[in-house]
């Protein structure tokens, strides 16, 4: 036993070791503006798309006015430096569908106590909470990073008896703490590139 998980950590590390590490920006990328290119066209309600836009803006405000080695310009139309983020879906929960993931989970921790209690071996049951979801399409243009491909992220919170704008106001604080830490990844990379 402590032979085979040995050499199951060797073969982790020297496979570990052996693939490049894939680089966020093109070494040789030289970025005096990065643009926000945000798409906003499927958000729905329009409450949340002005949210968004009002916390980006302010992002980019504060930004700007503190040391950083690039600026950052917001929906600029340009194409090059340009860190592009499309939502492609935003759900919110509705005060029916709590009522009825409540009756769900209600349902499944009911199964699981009528199952401990006949001594059932194995109790299961289950628990429903609904959440509300905002789905990114993050890219980079391509002068200034080589990665390719579509990635998908999703931003989730609990939705469950939560007012709508309650919902958007977490949501739209995820997004923008997810925006900071792209920025930031994007700045630390430069910063090593250029040293």
């Amino acid at each position: 036993m402590k032979h085979s998980l040995q050499l199951f950590l060797v073969i982790l590390l020297f496979g570990s070791a052996c693939r490049t590490p894939q680089l966020l920006l093109k070494p040789e990328a030289n970025i005096d503006t990065l643009n926000l290119e945000m798409d906003f066209r499927t958000v729905q309600p329009y409450e949340y798309r002005h949210l968004l836009e009002k916390k980006l803006e302010k992002f980019v405000t504060v930004y700007n006015t503190e040391t950083h080695p690039f600026h950052l310009k917001l929906n600029s139309g340009d194409t090059t430096n340009s860190c592009f983020i499309k939502v492609t879906r935003s759900k919110f929960v509705s005060r029916k569908q709590s009522h009825l993931h409540l009756g769900y989970s209600i349902a499944g921790v009911g199964t699981f106590a009528a199952l401990l209690a006949t001594g059932f071996p194995v109790p299961v049951g289950w628990v429903f909470i609904p959440r509300a979801r905002t789905t990114l399409e993050p890219n980079l243009s391509n002068d200034i990073s080589d990665i390719e491909g579509k990635a998908s992220i999703g931003i989730i919170s609990s939705g469950m008896y939560r007012s709508q704008e309650k919902q958007m106001e977490i949501q739209s604080t995820k997004y923008l703490k997810y925006i900071v830490s792209v920025v930031q990844s994007i700045e630390a990379e430069y910063n090593r590139n250029k040293k």
